[in-house]
């Protein structure tokens, strides 16, 4: 069973895996040394589970520690040191450090691309990841480019039921959905979705993330009852399985309050997004883009609500650290700026 399909049901679970391995590298250091192939592989897999808990921090430490032992060792161009390379690059996507990990993914994929071939694996799933970077700085179509590249490399390579096609494809999904091409995503989140479900089960990590991405297809395609029923079953399944305090939970916590919103119920919509935001800005950090996407979400309840001081408070916070993590022309700070404009129009503040 590879890692993206291990099936731990409860946070106790996955923690308890983390536990055990943190064991064993330890022995493997010992026994064997720090430079070892097998406390190498023993390193990978504990940061693996440390990204699957949310804990992004020490998978990128230890991530990090992988590669340059393998650059030390292997070389800059050796297939180990290539694989090692678009982990990190995610795991710093997870922590919203979006311009480090385009750095180290367009490095790895040209690498790998000389090194590997554009029919390898690996070169097929950086592709992937440097399209979802793309996408989170803005520039859409390039994204759009290399996620539809990725697809049909991974659909050539491992067929059209592999995990890493249907995560290309989830990939793909969601940019068709930024892009306002809403029936293409919904059309392929319904595939992965199923398709995910059937491998892995209806209430593993990785399936609550594919439907989540559905769920987020609803909300901006303006479905709001099925976007409401969709992510009430993600936001349950998530607390049970990952804890409350994981940022995938959080995420499932802060769209479930969006879509109250939408829907205006305002009460319940103000519950979950400020609970979501103390949470967030606790687990991920003030600056991460999902705390300032969530803190626009609460401005927004705020100014629905005729709680225009606090709106201004959050809305002007946010826009200053978007200015700082994306710059002007990034499509949410000008979400965010026209946003400020129209509160400030309505407070008379012209």
């Amino acid at each position: 069973m590879s890692r993206g399909q291990l099936l731990l049901t409860s946070t106790e679970a996955w923690h308890k895996e983390a536990k055990e391995q943190k064991l064993i590298l330890l022995d493997k250091q010992r026994n064997l040394g720090d430079n070892h192939p097998e406390t190498l592989d023993a390193m990978d897999y504990l940061a693996w589970l440390h990204h699957e808990l949310g804990e992004f921090s020490s998978a990128r430490d230890l991530r990090a520690t992988v590669l340059e032992t393998f650059q030390i060792l292997l070389g800059e161009d050796d297939p180990c040191t290539l694989q090692a390379m678009n982990p990190l690059g995610i795991t710093q996507l997870a922590l919203g450090q979006y311009k480090e990990a385009q750095k180290i993914l367009e490095l790895a994929l040209e690498k790998q691309r000389k090194v590997l071939g554009e029919k390898h694996p690996e070169t097929a799933r950086t592709l992937s990841s440097l399209a979802i970077t793309y996408q989170t700085l803005g520039h859409l179509n390039k994204a759009q480019e290399l996620a539809m590249s990725a697809v049909e490399k991974h659909q050539q390579i491992s067929g059209d039921n592999h995990l890493d096609t249907l995560w290309s494809m989830h990939t793909l999904a969601d940019i068709y959905c930024q892009l306002d091409q809403f029936t293409e995503a919904e059309d392929l989140y319904h595939i992965v979705v199923e398709k995910i479900i059937r491998i892995l089960g209806e209430n593993h990590p990785n399936t609550l993330r594919a439907m989540g991405g559905l769920g987020r297809t609803y909300l901006a395609s303006g479905q709001l009852k099925k976007a409401e029923d969709l992510f009430t079953v993600v936001f349950d399944k998530r607390k049970r399985v990952c804890g409350k305090e994981h940022p995938d939970t959080l995420n499932a916590m802060s769209y479930l309050a969006s879509t109250y919103n939408h829907l205006g119920q305002l009460s319940a919509a103000e519950e979950l997004a400020t609970v979501a935001l103390e949470k967030h800005q606790k687990v991920c950090g003030e600056d991460h883009p999902n705390t300032l996407w969530i803190m626009g979400e609460c401005a927004s309840i705020f100014q629905a609500q005729g709680q225009l001081e606090h709106a201004e408070e959050l809305y002007v916070t946010g826009l200053k650290n978007r200015r700082k993590a994306f710059g002007d022309d990034h499509p949410c700070t000008r979400w965010c700026m026209e946003k400020v404009a129209n509160l400030y129009r309505s407070m008379g503040k012209l």
